[in-house]
C-alpha cells in the first residue's frame, strides 16, 4: 500500500519536489559563510559547507517532522546548521519525507527528516539545544532508533557512521561498521531502540532508564483495562498486540498509533487514522461482518483501539498453506471455491450497502474463521463514498483510478471496489496474486494482460478456469464496465459447466498467440533477444553499479554473481558465444572492464561462487576466453588462486564447496595442476566440517561464525548438503578420491531420508528444525530444484536408481506447482527450469524438456514491455532488474538453454563425464 506526499501527476497536481530544496538555498543565498555543497543521491540532498572532512563515525542528529511542519523545520534548522558550518542531509522532498513517515518504513528508519554531522561532541551538545530551541513546538514523531535531547523533543541523537565505507560481511552483504578504542569492529545496527555500542560515552545524561527492546506497553494497564499478553506485528506507526480484557475476561487485538506517524500534508497523522477506523467498527461491527470494536483510548499522545479478536487466518494465509499442499498445485476445488466466493461478494455487497467504499480490499484484509466465514479486519481505509481521503493503492489490488488519482482527492466510488473484487477472487482461487510489472510506457490496455493472465493459469486450474468471466468482468479496466455486484451474484447463481482447457499449440488469445502451455520457439526467441538487449540498453559503465539493482541487491557485493555484475556477465558471454554479434561482444567486453577495475575494491576477498568472489573469478576468466584477451584471463585466475578455500560456511553459494567448484572449473579451464590442489584442499576441509547426527551426514555451520547462517543445518543447494554433495560428487571425479565420493553419497542417502514423498512428488525441509509443510520448499536454493540438480548428477556418476527416481519426484513437483513460484533464478522458475533441462540431458527423456518450456510459458505469462522489448520481472514479480540470482539475467539463463541447449551455468559438469575427466 502506498500513501505519500504531493507530486506532478497528468492532471496538474502541484509539484513540491523543489520546496525543501529551495528553502535551504534560499538560507545559504542569505548566509555568508562560503560556498557550501547543495547535491544528493535522488533521495537525500546533502548540504556540505566548504572544506568540510567528515568524520568516520561519533553521535549525530536527526531532527524529525511532519510533511506540514517540514519547510518551517527545515528552514529553522538550516540556519542553525549554516550558521555553526555544520554538514548535514534531509530528504529531497515532501515524498521523500512521506516515506520516512510511512507505517511501513524500518522502524529504525522512521522519521529521520534531517541528519546533521557535528565536528565533535562539543558542537553536538551546542546544535542540540539550538536546534531544539528553535524547533520546539513544531509537530514531528519520535525517532525510535534515537533518544531525543529532552521528552516531546524533535531533535534527537544516535551513535553511528558518519563517513566511513561500508565493509562486506561474511554473507557478501554491505554493512555500516563501527570501530571501537580498541579496533574491534561491529555493525552500526538501526534498531527500533536506543542502542549505542557501550563503549561509547553518551554526550547527554540520560533521562531516565532506556526501555527495553521491543518493549510492548505491557508494564501498564492500558485504559485502566487492556493487559498486553504478546505482540502480533510491530511498526514505525505502532504495534498490533493481543490483551487481555480485565472487564470481561476476552482477548482483544489492541493496535497502536504513535503521534506524527503518516504526519500527511492534510494535517492528520496516524491517530486520526485509527479514530476513523473505529468509527467505521462502530458502523460494521454490529453485523458481523466486521470486528467488535471494544474501546478506543489515549495514553500517553498516543491512541489505542481494542477489538474483538476474529479467530482464524488471513485469506492469504488460508490460501498459501493449501495452493501447493491440498490443492495439489491446480486451485481451490469448486464447490469450496463458489461458495466462498459467493461469500466474498456477500461481504462486498453489505459493506457497499452501509454507504462505504472498502478502497482496500485485499487477502491480508480478510479472515477466515475455523468455521469457513469470511470477516472484514484492517477497515482504516473505508470511508463514504465522496470523502476526501489520502490515496491508497495495494500492488494488484487497485483499481487503475486508485493508482493514478492525485494523492488527496476525492474517494474512489464503490465500483472501485469491483475491480478488487475481481483480484481477490482470482487469488482465492488461485493462491497466486495477480501481480504483473508495469509497462514502460504503459501502451497496453491493463485489462488485456489481466486476461492473458487469467487465460493462461486457467489452462492449469478449473476453478479460475470456470469463474474466468465473473474475474475478468469485475476488473475491466473502465469502472461503468465492471459487472455489478447483481450481476456477480447471478453468474454465481449458475456458473456455466467447464469447458476443458484448449490442447497445446491452440489459444482463445487469436491467431500466432502461444498457448499457455507452450511457447513456440519465436516468443523464446523474443524473450532472449529482447531480454539482452534490456541488459544491453540498461548498462550504466559511470555508476556505481552496471545494472540498478533490486532492493536487496543494493546492499550487496556490486561484483558477484548472485546480485551483482558477474552474474550478467556470465549469461552476455554465454550468449555471446552462442549468437554472436557485435553489441554482444561490446557489452561482454564493457561488462568484463567494469568489474575488472574492482578487483581489490572487496574486503575481505570472500570465497562463496554466488556470494563471493569464486563467482566473479569464473565469469571474467569466461569472457577472457571470448574476447582472447590474456591480461583478463590472468587477472582472473590469479584472483581465483587468492580466494580462501577454507571456511567456516560450507555451502556453495556463500562458503567453501562454492570456491572448491570454481577451482575445478580452473582446472578444467587451465590445466594448472594448482587449481586441483585447492579444490582438493576445500573438499578435505568440507570433510573435516561434516558431523553425524541421528545417522545424517549434515554440514553445519558453526554457531561462532559472523552470519546469519550460523548454527544453522541446511538440506538445500546454496548453503546445505546439497550443494556440498554436488562439489563433493565432482572433487571425487576429478582426483578419483574416494573419500569425496562416499562424502557424496553419505550426502544423498541424508537428503533420501529427509525428503517429504506424496504421490511421486518430493519436497525437502529448508533444514533441521524447518516447518515439515511443502510450501517455500520447490527451488535451488532450498528445494526440490537444488536438491534434485545434485541428485541427478549422483545418479549418473553411481548409477543408483532411486537417486534419478527421487530427482524424478522432485521435478514432477518442481512442475506441479509452477504457477506459485517467482522468475528468478535462485528462487523461482528459471531454476527450476534449469533443473528440468539437467533431467532432460542426463535421462534422455524428452519429457523434462517439455516441462522446462512449461515452465518457461508461466514466466512469459508475466512478461512486460518496456521500450518496446519484452522483459520478464525479477522475483519481487513487480520490477524489472537485472540480477542473475534474483532477476532478469537468471531467466535469460535459463531461456538460452531452452533456446540453444548446452551445458548449465556456474556448474562443472564436465567432470562427470570419462571425456571430461
Amino acid at each position: 500500500m502506498n500513501a505519500g506526499a504531493a507530486g506532478p501527476d497528468a492532471d496538474g497536481w502541484p509539484d513540491d519536489s523543489a520546496l525543501l530544496t529551495d528553502v535551504v538555498r534560499a538560507v545559504l543565498a542569505r548566509s555568508t559563510a562560503g560556498e557550501w555543497t547543495v547535491g544528493g543521491d535522488g533521495f537525500w540532498c546533502r548540504v556540505t559547507p566548504p572544506r568540510h572532512d567528515r568524520r568516520a563515525q561519533g553521535w549525530k542528529l536527526h531532527v524529525s517532522a511532519t510533511q506540514l511542519s517540514a519547510p518551517v523545520v527545515l528552514s529553522r534548522a538550516a540556519e542553525v546548521l549554516v550558521r555553526a558550518g555544520c554538514a548535514f542531509k534531509f530528504a529531497r522532498g515532501l515524498n521523500e519525507l512521506g516515506e520516512l513517515l510511512s507505517a511501513s518504513v524500518h522502524r529504525g528508519s522512521g522519521g529521520k527528516f534531517l541528519t546533521a554531522y557535528p565536528r565533535d561532541d562539543a558542537q553536538l551538545r551546542r546544535l542540540a539545544v539550538d536546534l531544539d530551541r528553535v524547533t520546539d513546538g513544531l509537530p514531528g514523531p519520535e525517532v525510535l532508533s534515537d533518544r531525543a535531547v529532552r521528552p516531546g523533543s524533535l531533535v534527537h541523537y544516535r551513535f553511528g557512521v558518519f563517513g566511513a565505507e561500508p565493509v562486506l560481511d561474511n554473507d557478501g552483504s554491505l554493512q555500516s561498521v563501527l570501530t571501537a578504542p580498541d579496533g574491534r569492529r561491529e555493525k552500526d545496527l538501526r534498531q527500533a531502540w536506543f542502542s549505542p555500542p557501550a563503549w561509547a560515552e553518551p554526550p547527554f545524561a540520560a533521562p531516565g532508564p532506556a526501555p527495553a527492546p521491543e518493549q510492548a506497553p505491557s508494564a501498564v494497564l492500558l485504559g485502566g483495562r487492556f493487559a498486553v499478553r504478546g505482540a502480533v506485528r510491530h511498526s514505525y506507526r505502532g504495534g498490533v498486540f493481543r490483551a487481555l480484557d480485565h472487564e470481561t475476561g476476552a482477548e482483544v487485538v489492541v493496535k497502536q498509533a504513535r503521534p506524527h506517524v503518516m504526519g500527511w500534508l492534510s494535517g492528520k497523522d496516524a491517530r486520526d487514522t485509527l479514530r476513523h477506523e473505529a468509527a467505521v467498527l462502530d458502523l460494521l461491527g454490529t453485523t458481523g461482518l466486521a470486528p467488535r470494536k471494544v474501546a478506543l483510548l489515549t495514553q500517553q499522545e498516543n491512541v489505542f483501539l481494542a477489538e474483538e479478536l476474529v479467530p482464524g487466518v488471513t485469506l492469504r494465509a488460508w490460501a498459501a498453506e493449501r495452493a501447493v499442499g491440498a490443492w495439489r498445485g491446480a486451485g481451490v476445488p469448486w464447490a469450496e471455491g463458489v461458495r466462498t466466493v459467493r461469500q466474498l461478494v456477500d461481504v462486498v455487497a453489505a459493506v457497499h450497502g452501509h454507504g462505504l467504499v472498502l478502497r482496500d480490499l485485499t487477502p491480508d484484509n480478510l479472515m477466515v474463521t475455523p468455521e469457513g466465514r469470511l470477516r472484514l479486519v484492517g477497515l482504516e481505509h473505508a470511508v463514504a463514498e465522496g470523502s476526501r481521503v489520502h490515496r491508497v493503492s495495494t500492488l494488484s489490488y487497485a483499481s487503475p483510478e486508485q493508482t493514478s488519482a492525485p494523492i488527496f482527492a476525492v474517494a474512489p466510488a464503490r465500483t472501485s471496489d469491483l475491480y478488487g473484487l475481481g483480484a481477490v477472487i482470482f487469488f482465492l482461487v488461485t493462491g497466486v496474486d495477480p501481480l504483473l510489472p508495469l509497462d514502460e510506457p504503459a501502451l497496453r490496455p491493463g485489462h488485456g494482460r489481466l486476461a492473458a493472465l487469467v487465460g493462461a493459469a486457467g489452462t492449469h486450474m478449473e476453478t479460475l478456469r470456470r469463474l474466468s468471466p465473473l474475474v475478468l468482468g469485475l476488473t475491466r479496466d473502465e469502472p461503468g464496465r465492471r459487472w455489478s455486484l447483481a450481476r456477480a451474484r447471478e453468474f454465481l447463481a449458475a456458473p456455466p459447466p467447464d469447458t476443458p482447457a484448449l490442447p497445446a499449440g491452440r489459444t482463445s488469445a487469436g491467431p500466432g498467440r502461444p498457448a499457455a502451455d507452450t511457447l513456440p520457439d519465436a516468443v523464446v526467441e523474443q524473450l532472449v533477444e529482447d531480454g539482452l538487449g534490456y541488459l544491453v540498453a540498461t548498462m550504466t559503465p559511470q555508476g556505481e553499479r552496471l545494472w540498478k539493482p533490486d532492493v536487496e541487491g543494493a546492499t550487496k557485493d556490486a561484483c558477484s554473481v548472485q546480485h551483482g555484475a558477474a552474474g550478467v556477465l556470465g549469461v552476455l558471454t554465454r550468449a555471446a558465444r552462442l549468437r554472436g554479434g557485435a553489441p554482444l561482444r561490446a557489452a561482454v567486453a564493457a561488462t568484463a572492464g567494469w568489474v575488472g577495475e574492482r578487483l581489490t575494491a572487496a574486503s575481505p576477498l570472500l570465497p562463496g561462487l554466488y556470494s563471493g568472489r569464486s563467482g566473479t573469478a569464473w565469469a571474467l576468466h569466461d569472457a577472457a576466453g571470448l574476447l582472447d584477451d590474456a591480461p583478463l584471463s590472468r587477472a582472473a585466475a590469479d584472483l581465483a588462486l587468492r580466494v580462501p578455500v577454507l571456511w567456516p560456511s560450507p555451502g556453495v553459494c556463500h562458503g567453501a564447496a562454492g570456491a572448491g567448484t570454481a577451482q575445478l572449473h580452473f582446472w578444467q579451464a587451465t590445466g594448472d595442476e594448482r587449481f586441483l590442489h585447492r579444490a582438493a584442499e576445500a573438499a578435505d576441509g568440507v570433510l573435516r566440517a561434516a558431523r553425524e547426527r541421528e545417522g545424517r551426514h549434515v554440514w553445519p555451520v558453526p554457531e561462532t561464525f559472523d552470519s546469519a547462517l550460523a548454527g544453522s543445518v541446511h538440506y538445500g543447494f546454496a548453503h546445505g548438503v546439497a550443494g556440498v554433495g554436488a562439489f563433493l560428487l565432482c572433487a571425487g571425479t576429478a582426483t578419483g578420491r574416494a573419500e569425496y565420493l562416499d562424502g557424496a553419497l553419505r550426502a544423498g542417502r541424508t537428503l533420501d531420508e529427509v525428503a517429504d514423498r506424496e504421490g511421486g512428488l518430493a519436497w525437502w525441509p529448508p533444514g533441521e528444525g524447518a516447518d515439515r509443510g511443502v510450501a517455500g520448499q520447490l527451488h535451488r536454493c532450498s528445494g526440490s530444484s537444488g536438491v534434485g540438480t545434485f541428485l541427478v548428477r549422483l545418479w549418473a556418476v553411481t548409477g543408483q536408481a532411486r537417486f534419478r527416481e527421487l530427482a524424478q519426484a522432485g521435478a514432477a513437483a518442481v512442475h506441479r506447482d509452477r504457477w506459485h513460484a517467482s522468475t528468478a533464478a535462485c528462487h523461482g522458475l528459471a531454476g527450476d527450469g534449469d533443473f528440468l533441462l539437467d533431467l532432460a540431458d542426463l535421462t534422455g527423456d524428452g519429457r523434462y524438456r517439455e516441462w522446462a518450456g512449461h515452465l518457461a510459458a508461466v514466466m512469459y505469462a508475466r512478461h512486460a514491455v518496456h521500450d518496446g522489448r519484452t522483459v520478464l520481472p525479477d522475483e519481487s514479480g513487480a520490477a524489472v532488474t537485472a540480477g542473475h540470482g534474483t532477476g532478469l539475467a537468471g531467466a535469460l539463463g535459463f531461456l538460452l538453454r531452452l533456446r540453444h541447449g548446452g551445458p548449465r551455468l556456474w556448474m562443472t559438469d564436465e567432470l562427470l563425464t570419462a571425456e571430461g575427466r
